[in-house]
């Protein structure tokens, strides 16, 4: 009976999986006629909504077929692939996951995709001579060249650390909304005393990750291996089994979530503030035939311990009023205490 059940449960899946692909196949048809939509665009938009409706991390809380027709809507009359843009941008709208968006094309990609190059997005000190502080800001980049030399630079500032002597770290983490986690990953990864620094799980179950290895961070799916990032010169630090404590706030979003993420489940770490936006979620970008594109949502993220992130990261000391911002800094300065003296 059990075995009965479960194929009738497989066998009526698939029929409603055909239906729902037949209702957008017949939505696709009546565009040309019924709305007057060219060919070309046509085309164009079919590619992009597929795109989407394939890949979306949350495809199984999403009703594409009503989607579909308010979007075709959109677009009546479309000649062009510019016209259906519109179209496009309600369908990311809809899927409401805080992280999706359409970008319309640009004659200089690495520039709109670039704000940041040549900039350092971290400051560092020593408080009261004794404890290492790091303020992470907001970085976004897609200049190979550049985010190597930020993760040098990182690096360099955890081994300059170690030689001051200091009895733990606090990393603030509150103003890192995203961008590019690849450079602070590669510069925290002689940190962080694990290979594995996060994973990503897709709308299918496939699990990719990123792990540390040998000087740099690696991208591994199964026994594929690619490199995503390097450090010019490597050795281990002297501070990797110090105390240390994250603050977060609101505002750590996208790829602060994610970096964030890669210390999740070490012993000598401790988390204060504000609970994360909520959106430590892998993306794709998917580029349309003019060069616009598409960044999408594609995934969680999920740490070592194999939980999984798809809203906000909450710290394990919860600080409520956001209003005295040294208050979380105090805390964990008092917690690396308590670890030092025992």
């Amino acid at each position: 009976m059990w075995r009965f059940s479960s194929t009738l449960i497989c066998v009526l899946l698939f029929y409603f999986v055909c239906l729902s692909c037949n209702s957008l196949q017949k939505t696709y048809n009546r565009a040309v006629v019924d709305r007057q939509i060219s060919p070309d665009a046509l085309t164009y938009f079919k590619t992009a909504f597929d795109q989407i409706e394939r890949n979306t991390y949350y495809r199984s809380d999403i009703d594409f077929s009503t989607i579909l027709h308010t979007a075709v809507a959109k677009i009546e009359n479309a000649r062009t692939y510019e016209d259906t843009y519109k179209g496009i941008e309600y369908v990311i709208s809809e899927l409401k996951d805080n992280h999706s968006f359409f970008r319309r094309p640009s004659k200089n990609l690495i520039q709109a995709l670039s704000d940041t190059v040549g900039s350092i997005p971290f400051e560092t000190a020593v408080l009261d001579e004794k404890y290492g502080f790091i303020n992470l800001k907001s970085y976004n980049s897609i200049d190979m060249s550049d985010q190597h030399q930020i993760a040098d630079s990182l690096y360099r500032t955890l081994k300059r650390l170690g030689t001051q002597d200091v009895k733990g770290l606090i990393i603030d983490f509150r103003v890192m909304e995203g961008g590019t986690a690849l450079p602070f990953l590669c510069g925290f990864a002689p940190l962080i005393n694990k290979d594995l620094l996060l994973g990503y799980v897709n709308n299918k179950g496939h699990k990719t990750q990123i792990v540390r290895y040998k000087n740099g961070i690696y991208h591994k799916d199964g026994r594929s291996t690619s490199r995503l990032s390097y450090l010019t010169e490597y050795a281990d630090l002297s501070i990797s089994s110090l105390p240390i404590a994250i603050i977060t706030g609101k505002y750590t979003a996208s790829s602060g979530e994610a970096i964030l993420i890669s210390f999740l489940g070490l012993p000598n770490v401790r988390t204060f503030g504000h609970p994360t936006f909520g959106v430590p979620t892998g993306k794709s970008s998917i580029f349309l035939a003019d060069s616009a594109f598409i960044s999408l949502t594609t995934s969680a993220t999920y740490d070592r311990n194999l939980n999984i992130y798809d809203d906000p990261i909450h710290p394990d000391v919860l600080i409520s009023d956001e209003r005295d911002s040294t208050y979380a800094i105090r805390l964990a300065k008092a917690w690396i205490d308590a670890q030092i003296k025992k």
